[in-house]
């Protein structure tokens, strides 16, 4: 029962990391306002949604999952001031006019539970090949 539901879980993550990259190419704009400053905002806004794409591809393979889960939590790590510059700067959530700053700060919650949804996926595939 445990391994069908890490596979139920690591399948429902892969897919929102699928969802979340199809979303940086269709809503590119959004995303760009979130990098005011940044060279070739839309370059990295495409390259981020590849990165996605990978990473959800590399996390539905056995052998490489647990690697693969844990670079998202690096990601994750790496794109958290994105967010926080967004809800500091009232920046709404790409494909919106307007998003209430609480909704805004209330992202960043969602943030340290999807690096805690990555890691638990590492450490029970590590445990599961033991």
């Amino acid at each position: 029962m445990k391994r069908i539901l890490h596979i139920g879980s690591t399948y429902a993550f892969a897919l929102l990391f699928i969802a979340a990259g199809v979303f940086h190419v269709i809503e590119p704009s959004g995303f760009a306002r979130m990098m005011s400053g940044w060279p070739f905002p839309y370059g990295i806004i495409y390259a981020t949604a590849c990165l996605e794409w990978l990473l959800a591809v590399l996390l539905l393979l056995p052998n490489v999952r647990s690697v693969a889960a844990k670079m998202i939590a690096v990601y994750l790590v790496l794109i958290f001031p994105a967010n926080l510059f967004a809800a500091r700067e009232g920046i709404p959530f790409p494909g919106q006019e307007s998003t209430e700053q609480a909704l805004l700060w209330m992202r960043l919650i969602g943030q340290p539970i999807l690096i805690g949804w990555a890691l638990s996926i590492a450490k029970l595939e590590e445990k599961l090949k033991q």
